[in-house]
C-alpha cells in the first residue's frame, strides 16, 4: 500500500499487521483501542495514558490549557462538563494518527464544532489543586519493538521519548513563566539547561526545514561525542534543549506539520483556539524526539532512529514546538523564545538560528566555546552561501558569495578585536543570557510594538534591531561585556538567486543598518560610562571613528562613483588622442589602419561603414563619449523605477538597470587594464625610478605608476590576499569577476532603491499591520472650537433643569469665544504623508550633498574653486582609501594569528 499524503488519507483504522508505508519505512500496526476513564462516582480516577483531561487554570493573572507527560493519582475531584471540540479530542484509535488524520486540517485552523458520535469529556480541576493532567501520546500507544521505526519510539529509547505534552498558552509571553512555576514547571526546566538553541520559521517549505534540523541534530550530536569533558556524562543530552518557534498557526506550511509529526514533536487533535473564553497565544508541544531526517532532500530524505540508520547514530534531542496563533513577525518569536522559555528555564547560551540554515560541523559547538570566556556575551560565525561551486558561478549568487566572503575575512575580524561587533546575524548567532537581561532585551523588543509618536528614523533602525541588541550589550553600564567572532563556525544558508528578491532584502539590510549606525554614533558616549576598562574605552572609540568614516564614504559613494567614472573615460581618451603611451597608441593605429576593415567582409547592411578606415577609432571614440550621459540616465531611470514600485512588478526596467550598469562596468574594467598597462610602460620605457612625491613634468611617469599599483593593491590585492591568507581560494579566483562587473548595482541600484523607499517598513516576514501604543492615553470627548460634540438623537438628560443649566453654562462659554478672532485652521497630516515627507527630506539631502559633491569636482571654476582642486581632493580619497584598506588587512591579520589555535 503507497504512503498517501496527510490529509488525503481514509479515517478508519488500518487492518491488522498491514504494512503501510512512509517516509521513515515500513511497520505493522495492529488496532489499539484508547483506554477510557474510570468513574468513581463524583470523583476521577487517573487510567493510564490515552484518555484527554483538561485542567482548569488557578492563576489569577495568567490561565492556560495545558497537558502533561506525568502519571499523577486521582486525588482531586474532577466533575464532567460540556463536550470538547472535535479538534481537541485524540482520535478513537491512534492508528489513525499514525494514518495521517488531522496535522493539515489542525494547521489550518481548530474547529469549533463538536462531534456527536465521539464521547468526549472535560475534566476540571477543583480551585487550588494544580495536579498536572495526564495524556498518552503516540510514543505509548505506538510502542512495538518488532517496527522500531513507526511513530513510537523504538526499544530501548529513554523514558522521556515516550510522552508529549501540549500547553495551550494564553496572554502575553511575559506571564508565561510564573504560570508555568506555579503548574511544576516545563518538562525541560528539571535539567540544568547549558545550552538553549532556537529557530525561527513562518511560512517556510519542508525543504528548508528539514535541512536545517538535521544540521542541528548533527550539531547536538558532535558536542554529544566531542572530548570536551563538560559533555562526557551519559545524560549530556538533557543539558541540550531545542525550540521551534512557527510564526502564525495559518501560516505554517502544512508539510512541516507532517515532518514534525513523524519527529514526534507535534500531535494533532489537542489545539484549542480557546480557553476559558479567552484566545489563546501560542501552543506549545514538549517532547524528547529519537528521530530525524537523513538523505539529501532532492535525492529523497528518510526518518531515520538508531534501529533504522547504520550510517548515523542518532541521540535524543529536547524539543519545545510554540506554534503561536498569529502571525507576529519574527521578533515576536523571539520575544516568546527569550521571555517565555528563556525566563522560565534559564539557559546559560541561547543560540539563534533562522530555518534554512545548515550550521556545519561542531560550528555550535565552537560558537558555545567562547562563552567560556566569561566577558563574552554574544558570538557569530560566517554565514556562507549555500550551493556547489559551479552554482556559485551565477552572477548574482557569485556576487553575493563573494561579498558575504570579504566581510567575514576583513570586516569581522576587525570588530572582534575591537570588541564590538555591530551586527550578530540572526540567521546564526549565540548569545549569553545573562547578559541579555534588563535593558538589552527591551530595547530589542521596543520594535515589536511601535509607539504611536515613533518616527521613521525609529522603525528603520529596527529593521536591523539585532545591531541594536550588540550596541546594548557592550554598553551596559554594570558590565565590560564583548562581542566574538568565530570564523571556523559556519552556517550555510540560501542566497537570493533574483533581483526581485535581493533589491527589498538589500532595502531592508541598508536602512536598517543606515539608521541603526547613526543610534549608535549618536550614543557612542555611552561606551565611557560602561564597565569596560580604560584601554577597551580607547580602543571602541577609535572603531567608532573608522565606523563613521565607513558611513561618511557610503553616504557619498554615489557621488565619488561617477566621479571616478567620470575621470577615468576623460583620462582614456585623452591618452587616444595624444597617442602618449605605447599600448594606446598602438591600439589606437589598430583601430585606424584600413587593413583591419579589409580583414572583414562588406556587411549586409552598407549604412554600417566599418570597412572605412578609421571607423573603430571613432567608434570608440564615440562609445566612451556617450558613456557619462548614459551613466546619468541610468541613475534618473533607477530613481524613477524606486520610487513607488516593487521590483516584482517592475522586474524588466530593473533587470534592464542592472545589466546596462553591468556592460558600463565591463568596459571600465578593460580601461583600466588598458591604461594601467600603458603606464607600466611608459614607466618602465623612461626608465625613471618609482617614486611616491606628487607628480611633476619630471616624474609624473613614475609617480602614475606607482599610485596606480598601490589602488589596485589596495582593492583587489587586499582582496586575493587576504583570501589566501584565511585559505579561501575559490571567490577571488572564480567571483570575482562577476563581482566587478556588479559594483554598481550594488553601489547605485541597492541603495537608491533603499533611500527611495524609506518611507516604508515593509519587506520583513510577517504582517505588514503595525500597531500603535501610547501610554497613559485616556479616553476623550470629541471637540470642535472649545464646544463638547453632542449626540443629537439621544436625549442625554433626565430633566429639563439639568439641560437648561447646561445650556446656559455653553452659551456664556460661547459668548466669550465668539468675541475673539479665530485662529486659523491647522493642517491635519495623516500617518503616510508625514512618512513621505520626511522621505522627500531625507532624498532631498542625499541627493544634494552628492550634486554638491560632483558639481565642486567637476566644474571648480564655477564656484571660483583652484582648477588642482579636483586633483587635491583625490589625493586625499587615494589615501584615506589606502590607510583604511591596510587598516582592515592588519587588523585581519592580527585576528588570524591570535586565533590560530583556537
Amino acid at each position: 500500500m503507497s504512503y498517501t499524503p496527510v490529509g488525503q488519507q481514509p479515517s478508519g483504522p488500518y487492518p491488522p499487521q498491514q504494512q503501510q508505508q512512509h517516509p521513515g519505512g515500513a511497520y505493522a500496526m495492529a488496532p489499539m483501542p484508547v483506554p477510557a476513564p474510570q468513574h468513581t462516582g463524583g470523583a476521577m480516577l487517573m487510567p493510564e495514558p490515552g484518555a484527554l483531561y483538561a485542567q482548569q487554570p488557578v492563576s489569577p493573572n495568567y490561565t492556560g490549557y495545558s497537558h502533561t507527560h506525568t502519571d499523577t493519582t486521582g486525588t482531586s475531584a474532577y466533575t464532567l462538563a460540556e463536550p470538547q471540540p472535535a479538534s481537541l479530542l485524540p482520535h478513537a484509535n491512534d492508528q489513525s494518527f499514525a494514518q495521517g488524520q488531522g496535522p493539515t486540517a489542525a494547521a489550518a485552523g481548530a474547529s469549533s464544532e463538536v462531534d456527536e458520535k465521539v464521547p468526549a469529556l472535560t475534566l476540571r480541576a477543583q480551585q487550588g489543586q494544580p495536579n498536572p493532567v495526564t495524556i498518552g501520546v503516540p510514543g505509548e500507544l505506538f510502542k512495538d519493538p518488532s517496527r522500531p521505526n513507526s511513530f513510537g519510539p523504538p526499544q530501548g529509547s529513554p523514558e522521556e521519548a515516550k510522552y508529549l505534552r501540549y500547553t495551550a498558552a494564553v496572554g502575553e509571553p511575559e506571564e508565561y513563566p510564573e504560570w508555568i512555576r506555579q503548574k511544576g514547571g516545563m518538562m525541560h526546566a528539571k535539567n540544568e539547561i547549558r545550552l538553549m538553541i532556537v529557530v525561527t520559521m513562518y511560512s517556510e517549505d519542508p525543504r528548508l526545514f528539514t535541512k536545517t534540523m538535521r544540521a542541528v541534530h548533527d550539531n547536538i550530536r558532535d558536542i554529544l561525542h566531542s572530548n570536551d569533558p563538560a559533555w562526557q556524562s551519559p545524560d549530556a543530552w538533557k543539558h541540550i534543549l531545542v525550540v521551534i518557534v512557527s510564526d502564525g498557526r495559518t501560516k505554517i506550511h502544512p508539510g512541516v506539520i507532517t515532518l514534525l509529526s513523524m519527529m514526534g514533536g507535534y500531535r494533532d487533535g489537542l489545539m484549542r483556539k480557546t480557553w476559558e473564553g479567552q484566545d489563546v497565544s501560542a501552543h506549545i508541544f514538549e517532547s524528547t524526539v529519537i528521530r530525524n531526517f537523513d538523505g539529501k532532500v532532492d535525492k529523497g530524505v528518510t526518518i531515520v532512529d538508531n534501529f533504522t540508520s547504520l550510517e548515523r547514530s542518532i541521540v535524543p534531542m529536547q524539543l519545545i514546538f510554540c506554534l503561536k496563533e498569529k502571525n507576529a513577525k519574527k521578533i515576536n518569536s523571539h520575544r516568546w523564545f527569550f521571555k517565555a522559555f528563556c525566563e522560565a528555564i534559564q539557559p546559560k547560551v541561547t543560540v539563534l538560528i533562522d530555518v534554512g540554515t545548515q550550521p556545519l560541523p561542531n560550528s555550535i559547538y565552537r560558537l558555545s566555546k567562547m562563552f567560556d570566556n566569561p566577558q563574552v556575551a554574544g558570538a557569530c560565525g560566517e554565514i556562507a552561501v549555500e550551493g556547489s561551486k559551479r552554482y556559485k558561478l551565477n552572477p548574482i549568487i557569485a556576487a553575493q558569495n563573494f561579498e558575504y566572503k570579504m566581510s567575514n575575512i576583513l570586516d569581522k575580524p576587525v570588530e572582534a578585536l575591537a570588541g564590538y561587533i555591530t551586527v550578530l546575524p540572526g540567521a546564526f548567532s549565540a548569545y549569553r543570557f545573562k547578559a541579555l537581561q534588563g535593558r538589552p532585551l527591551d530595547a530589542y523588543f521596543k520594535g515589536e510594538v511601535v509607539e504611536k509618536d515613533g518616527g521613521l528614523f525609529e522603525r528603520n533602525m529596527y529593521l536591523a534591531e539585532d545591531r541594536i541588541l550588540c550596541f546594548e550589550l557592550v554598553t551596559r553600564s554594570d558590565g565590560n561585556y564583548v562581542l566574538d567572532y568565530d570564523k571556523k563556525s559556519v552556517a550555510v544558508t540560501d542566497a537570493p538567486d533574483d533581483f526581485a528578491e535581493l533589491i527589498p532584502q538589500r532595502r531592508r539590510w541598508l536602512n536598517g543598518s543606515t539608521f541603526a549606525l547613526l543610534y549608535a554614533l549618536m550614543n557612542f558616549s555611552r561606551i565611557f560610562s560602561s564597565g569596560h576598562s580604560f584601554g577597551r574605552k580607547i580602543i571602541m572609540f577609535f572603531e567608532f571613528v573608522y565606523l563613521l568614516l565607513n558611513f561618511l564614504f557610503g553616504f557619498v559613494s554615489l557621488g565619488h562613483f561617477y566621479f571616478a567614472f567620470h575621470f577615468l573615460i576623460r583620462g582614456f581618451l585623452e591618452l587616444m588622442q595624444k597617442n602618449a603611451d605605447a599600448y594606446v597608441a598602438y591600439m589606437a593605429e589598430i583601430a585606424r589602419n584600413p587593413s583591419l576593415a579589409s580583414t572583414l567582409k562588406k556587411p549586409f547592411f552598407t549604412f554600417i561603414p566599418y570597412y572605412e578606415p578609421g571607423f573603430f577609432f571613432k567608434l570608440i571614440d564615440v562609445l566612451c563619449n556617450l558613456s557619462r550621459p548614459i551613466f546619468v540616465l541610468l541613475i534618473i531611470l533607477t530613481f524613477i523605477a524606486s520610487l513607488g514600485n516593487s521590483p516584482k512588478s517592475s522586474r524588466g526596467i530593473f533587470l534592464g538597470i542592472i545589466y546596462s550598469f553591468a556592460m558600463l562596468s565591463a568596459a571600465t574594467f578593460i580601461i583600466i587594464m588598458l591604461t594601467t598597462t600603458a603606464q607600466m610602460q611608459r614607466a618602465g620605457f623612461s626608465l625613471f625610478p618609482l617614486r611616491f612625491s606628487s607628480p611633476d613634468s619630471n616624474t609624473k611617469d613614475s609617480t602614475e605608476a606607482v599610485w596606480t599599483l598601490l589602488a589596485l593593491m589596495s582593492t583587489w590585492g587586499l582582496y586575493i590576499a587576504s583570501s589566501f591568507l584565511y585559505g579561501d581560494y575559490y571567490h577571488p579566483i572564480a567571483n570575482m569577476i562577476q563581482y566587478t562587473l556588479l559594483v554598481p548595482t550594488w553601489t547605485i541600484v541597492l541603495q537608491v532603491f533603499a533611500y527611495c523607499n524609506v518611507s516604508e517598513t515593509w519587506g520583513t516576514k510577517g504582517s505588514d499591520e503595525v500597531h500603535f501604543i501610547k501610554v497613559g492615553a485616556k479616553p476623550t470627548i470629541p471637540m470642535r472650537d472649545g464646544i463638547p460634540e453632542r449626540d443629537l438623537i439621544t436625549m442625554p438628560y433626565e430633566s429639563d433643569a439639568d439641560y437648561v443649566k447646561d445650556r446656559g453654562t455653553e452659551w456664556a462659554s460661547l459668548r466669550e469665544l465668539m468675541t475673539k478672532e479665530p485662529d486659523a485652521p491647522k493642517p491635519v497630516y495623516s500617518q503616510p504623508d508625514v512618512f513621505k515627507a520626511f522621505r522627500t527630506w531625507f532624498l532631498l539631502f542625499w541627493i544634494l550633498v552628492n550634486g554638491a559633491l560632483l558639481y565642486i569636482l567637476l566644474v571648480p571654476q564655477g564656484l571660483g574653486i583652484p582648477l588642482d582642486f579636483p586633483g587635491k581632493y583625490f589625493n586625499v580619497l587615494f589615501f584615506i582609501v589606502l590607510g583604511l584598506s591596510a587598516f582592515r588587512f592588519v587588523f585581519s591579520t592580527l585576528y588570524l594569528i591570535k586565533n590560530r589555535r583556537r
